[in-house]
């Protein structure tokens, strides 16, 4: 948009007949000025506009659920079917593919990406319907590595019942404020 209003700009001040050559370069000058503040409030609008996490899905490397987060009122969905499916996607991919290229880390489908973290113990799923998985990939890495910090060694002979698995709370609260940080 920025670049098409330079150009009809830019036309309109080589095309109409100016009085003298300084008013031309005046138009030209404010022609730069505004496509600049167009580019710069398009940028800050793309940086500053939120990540919006609808589902984030707690579970052990063999696929068994142990916590599951919604932003909807009621989920539609059985969660231990989609727990299963992302499993079963992994273990696609690690099958059919050279293991040696590591592990999936997103999945994009129509207006929703499913971005991954593994560590040890713990595999950590969020589904995203907005175009910027980039800006909480690492938010997720470090609430995955806290919570295997917590709760991973656990996990290496749990028990099954998820009632003791209360520290994952509020790591992935705060991973859902979008402000986490290793270690908080």
């Amino acid at each position: 948009m920025a670049i098409a209003v330079f150009a009809v700009l830019a036309i309109v001040a080589l095309v109409i007949p100016f009085e003298s050559d300084e008013t031309r370069f005046f138009f030209l000058i404010i022609a730069v000025i505004l496509t600049s503040i167009n580019v710069a409030g398009l940028f800050v609008v793309w940086r500053t506009s939120p990540t919006v996490v609808d589902e984030v899905f707690v579970m052990t490397t063999g696929g068994l659920l142990l916590k599951h987060y919604t932003r909807r009122l009621k989920p539609d969905t059985d969660e231990d079917i989609l727990a299963g499916m992302l499993t079963a996607v992994q273990n696609f991919i690690r099958e059919s593919f050279d293991e040696t290229g590591g592990k999936l880390k997103e999945i994009r489908f129509e207006s929703y990406d499913i971005v991954i973290s593994n560590s040890k113990n713990v595999v950590v799923a969020a589904v995203i319907s907005t175009k910027k998985p980039e800006k909480l990939s690492h938010q997720l890495k470090h609430a995955t590595e806290d919570i295997e910090k917590n709760i991973g060694e656990r996990l290496s002979h749990w028990d099954g019942n998820k009632s003791n698995l209360t520290e994952i709370d509020p790591i992935v609260k705060k991973f859902l404020a979008g402000k986490y940080k290793s270690g908080e």
